[in-house]
């Protein structure tokens, strides 16, 4: 079989490495980069692809200009990383694109479907889907 390039798992983790061989904290790589913090743990420690190509492409240049002198250099230029992403984003869509069976709405005794518990705060959302359709003033404005 060839070579089918590398995979999200491999970049994600080399992703973790450079991470870890640049200078600055989380939150600093996130200022330094205009990407936040969450979306950045996202891929180094919890295994998200990246979605944003402009946005990972930033994090990664950004771990380049900031790495530490003692830390082991990566072996991978910017465009080395940029050719690996989309190798890796090929993968990954392909693999997000494979059929899916539908997640089974299960039911509660009396034969109703259940749905996903919601809180309210000012909305109008119903059995968790958000109603959209409004009959009169949406704004509640008393009639003059």
């Amino acid at each position: 079989m060839a070579n089918t390039g590398v995979t999200p798992e491999e970049l994600l983790r080399d992703f973790g490495s450079l991470v870890d061989a640049q200078s600055k904290s989380l939150r600093g790589l996130a200022i330094a980069s205009d990407v936040g913090v969450e979306t950045i743990r996202g891929w180094k420690d919890m295994g998200r692809f990246p979605r944003n190509t402009r946005d990972f492409i930033t994090v990664v240049r950004t771990c380049l200009q900031y790495l530490k002198p003692d830390a082991p250099r990566p072996s991978w230029r910017l465009a080395e990383w940029e050719v690996r992403y989309q190798e890796a984003k090929r993968i990954w869509e392909n693999r997000e694109g494979a059929p899916r069976h539908p997640k089974p709405v299960s039911e509660v005794p009396g034969g109703q479907p259940s749905f996903p518990s919601v809180q309210v705060n000012g909305g109008d959302y119903v059995h968790g889907i958000k109603n959209s359709v409004h009959i009169g003033d949406v704004n509640n404005h008393p009639k003059p």
